[in-house]
């Protein structure tokens, strides 16, 4: 089972979400892997699944969306938990309170993720930034919602206590990855990615974490080894395609 995020994992971090390009010769090694048998490629994005599977142009792999939120398997659409379902209108209202906010500062754009939203401001002056997070707390308050933070990125959540590490492990179950000569690889870049590679390893010890961009930004990584970008990464997924004996396009 291989289980990776997707921006600043398989895509480069762009400075706009709808601006991020997974690269075609990354595309075509994760069709390679997931047509192999015995292997299973899922993706893990704070993406709604509808974005992320559309990033991939992938219909075979699976897809955990939303941070764990809703999951699709490969060539069917998103089911969202049944637990999440009735926060969707507490969602809805929290993206109209901040896209009110972000309207008076430069830089600063809202995702609507339907079951989560995104608050990012990695385009904006670092001033506004105290403001912003008390705002987005206010929010978070008045709605009984849950604030995360990522790599200049506020995030909203149902207060469920689900994450990239609870989704992971319930996805590796249910596809036999934790038994007796099962393995599992799971690569990621962001705080969001540390709850898999936590919950993979007690759950599998055998498990292989892979941090890609390595010990960014002071973030002290659970992971095992690290890559240093997604050109990287391609390489390292390129090797276990080869390892597995399937096409490698050489």
């Amino acid at each position: 089972m291989l289980l990776l995020d997707i921006d600043g994992t398989l895509s480069p971090i762009a400075p706009r979400p709808e601006y991020a390009s997974v690269p075609e010769a990354t595309r075509d090694v994760l069709a390679a892997l997931a047509a192999l048998p015995n292997v299973h490629v899922a993706v893990i994005s704070g993406r709604e699944a509808v974005d992320a599977r559309r990033l991939i142009e992938l219909d075979s792999v699976w897809v955990i969306g939303n941070h764990g939120f809703e999951l699709a398997a490969p060539n069917a659409s998103p089911v969202p938990r049944a637990d999440v379902v009735p926060f969707g209108h507490a969602i809805a209202t929290a993206v109209s309170r901040a896209r009110a906010i972000a309207s008076e500062m430069e830089g600063v754009l809202v995702e609507d993720k339907r079951w989560t939203m995104s608050i990012h401001y990695r385009l904006a002056h670092p001033r506004i930034v105290p403001e912003l997070v008390a705002a987005t707390e206010r929010i978070a308050s008045d709605l009984r919602l849950r604030l995360t933070r990522g790599k200049e990125v506020l995030e909203l959540r149902p207060p469920v206590d689900v994450d990239k590490g609870t989704a992971a492990v319930d996805l590796a179950e249910t596809l036999g990855a934790l038994s007796g000569g099962a393995s599992v690889l799971c690569a990621g870049d962001d705080r969001t990615d540390e709850d898999a590679f936590r919950a993979l390893r007690l759950a599998n010890p055998s498990t292989v974490t892979v941090r890609v961009g390595g010990d960014d930004r002071g973030v002290q990584t659970e992971a095992e080894f690290s890559v240093p970008d997604p050109a990287a990464m391609r390489a390292l997924l390129e090797s276990i395609l080869e390892q597995r004996g399937g096409p490698t396009g050489n």
